[in-house]
């Protein structure tokens, strides 16, 4: 067994051990941090309940500490776990996001095969004719050693901790860029389908479908290309889903007007200590809104969140579509529309970060030779481990300076390199 492989074991101990120390602090622990009444779970658990038993207050329960944010569609997928009751079903909803670790590694791993066989003559030398040689070709070590890092790195015990959906949201987006590469009949409506998926269980992706329409720039012909029909077969799998859930708000308006105050509002702020109200978001919509309301300015947050998505999409996009058209491009894509959402939502935390990690750790895979490519690892790196640290940093001094900044500045650097990748690319 050689220092990788070794690693990778570790890493999964590692895990292992957040997931423990995860059902300690919920089972018998009655700690400030985190205990059975106090949890993110309880958002899902009793979303589950709600779609069977007070579906119009679905967004208004009385029951959950925690607001639900998602659309309505994605409830019905914890009734499951909500039927068991809220221990037995914590537990296997723990257990089920424990393994989803290891279908994200596995998409990984077969988006990266994809990638070599649709660019034969690529400089990279991996060997992935089949799964087990990840463990056994030195020519993979670094997919390996990637894979470790996505397990071991502290975001995932967050993830565990707080009884979040990051790893489920992970998964259906990886597996709709899945389908879209690989370019078979079919299967462009079932990238859509999981895009779908997975936008009812975190809206903010939704940035990702300008990404997948087929719209592209040729540079011999100086005109642009649009592929109509696989735009529509793309796009249709996702607005199905989204149109479904429209259905639900056509039949209770009340849904959402509950919808729009939790998700388009940036409303909700946690309160320490009585009436001090911090938030730690460190997304540049959030931090823009906390100075406004130190300077008492008054500002639509809605208004402010479209101005600053705009700001912060449109350059890139312009630039995304330019850049050489070639069959992975959509991976480029993915990458900034999740880099674009953690920037510009009202609320962005390090556990969130969880699905950005795994387009970057395909980036650092597939791209090594990119010029800025070590600059990058640093990046992804110091999300990984530091993030959390940030988060803490900020709980010590939210009273002195009122702003989580330290996540923000690694997101805006992500952002810039992802602009001069796509920009080298024209």
């Amino acid at each position: 067994m050689n220092k990788t492989q070794a690693f990778f074991l570790i890493a999964i101990g590692f895990n292992i051990f957040y997931l423990v120390l995860t059902f300690i602090f919920f089972y018998f622990l009655d700690s400030s941090l985190m205990n059975i009444g106090d949890n993110d779970y309880l958002s899902y658990y009793n979303a589950g309940l709600n779609v069977l038993e007070d579906l119009p207050n679905l967004y208004d329960s009385p029951l959950s500490p925690f607001p639900f944010r998602y659309f309505p569609l994605s409830a019905y997928f914890f009734t499951p776990f909500s039927l068991l009751g809220l221990k037995l079903g914590y537990f296997v909803f723990q257990i089920f996001n424990f393994f989803l670790n290891f279908v994200i590694i596995y998409l990984i791993y077969k988006i990266i095969q994809i990638h070599k066989n649709l660019n034969l003559n690529t400089k990279i030398n991996y060997e992935l004719s089949n799964l087990r040689e990840i463990f056994n070709k030195s020519e993979n070590e670094s997919i390996l050693h990637q894979s470790a890092l996505l397990l071991i790195m502290p975001l995932q015990f967050m993830n565990y901790f707080l009884g979040q959906v990051n790893l489920l949201t992970s998964v259906f987006i990886l597996a709709s860029l899945f389908y879209f590469l690989k370019e078979r009949k079919g299967y462009d409506y079932l990238g859509g389908l999981f895009l779908g998926f997975g936008i009812l269980v975190k809206p903010t992706l939704i940035l990702i479908l300008p990404f997948i329409i087929a719209l592209s720039y040729n540079r011999e012909t100086r005109k642009f290309t649009f592929k109509f029909k696989q735009t529509i077969i793309r796009l249709s799998g996702s607005i199905i889903l989204i149109v479904i859930s429209g259905f639900f708000f056509l039949i209770y308006p009340k849904m959402l007007d509950d919808f729009i105050k939790v998700n388009l509002t940036g409303i909700h702020t946690y309160s320490i200590e009585g009436d001090v109200e911090v938030n730690p978001s460190f997304s540049l919509t959030r931090i823009v809104l906390i100075f406004f309301e130190l300077l008492d300015l008054n500002f639509n947050n809605f208004l402010v969140l479209i101005v600053i998505s705009l700001l912060i999409l449109l350059p890139i996009y312009f630039l995304f579509i330019l850049s050489a058209d070639q069959p992975n491009k959509i991976i480029i894509g993915y990458l900034i529309a999740v880099t674009t959402a953690s920037i510009v939502y009202f609320d962005t935390w390090p556990h969130h970060l969880v699905v950005l990690l795994s387009f970057m750790i395909i980036f650092m895979l597939l791209y090594k030779n990119f010029e800025r490519f070590t600059f990058f690892k640093y990046i992804h790196n110091l999300l990984a481990i530091f993030t959390a640290m940030f988060w803490v940093i900020y709980f010590l001094t939210y009273e002195i300076f009122p702003f989580n900044l330290g996540g923000l500045v690694l997101l805006i650097l992500l952002y810039y390199n992802l602009l001069i990748f796509c920009k080298h690319r024209i």
